[in-house]
């Protein structure tokens, strides 16, 4: 059995101004059915339930896991945690959203993290693993901003 030390944990917290009231931003962003539309590192999504939000999420060449929240706390925070992970390369990971009035807009800040299996591959892959993780969670903000700013 792994311990903590062993864990091989990649967290990522990116943030972005966008110009719409926090409800909005909540709104669009905590819907699991519009995620596919902004977050290409997801191709499917099945909602499971409402109480608590949860959904089945595909991630191509990762696998699938369901999404459950934990805090549903509208327009400030959410935060998710992954549940039967299917994968041969994650064993767990969550996140959590802030959504903070600023400026006349939102300040959405994103963090999230992913459990890997503890393997040699992982140990060398990890900066570049990093750096993706990174690049896909700014990619898919900035297009949930300029969807939610058209």
């Amino acid at each position: 059995m792994a311990t903590r030390a062993d864990r091989q944990l990649i967290t990522v917290s990116e943030s972005i101004w966008v110009n719409r009231p926090p409800e909005a931003v909540y709104d669009y962003t905590a819907d699991f059915a519009t995620r596919t539309a902004w977050d290409r590192s997801i191709s499917e999504v099945t909602i499971l339930g409402t109480e608590p939000r949860s959904a089945r999420i595909t991630v191509p060449g990762l696998g699938r896991t369901s999404v459950v929240m934990r805090l549903d706390r509208r327009p400030e925070r959410t935060s998710a945690v992954f549940q039967d992970v299917d994968s041969r390369w994650i064993t767990g990971g969550g996140g959590a959203w802030q959504y903070a009035p600023e400026e006349g807009g939102t300040r959405w800040t994103v963090t999230n993290s992913v459990e890997f299996r503890p393997t040699w591959l992982f140990r060398l892959l990890r900066p570049f693993i990093s750096r993706n993780i990174r690049a896909n969670t700014r990619r898919a903000m900035a297009a949930a901003k300029r969807i939610l700013e058209t």
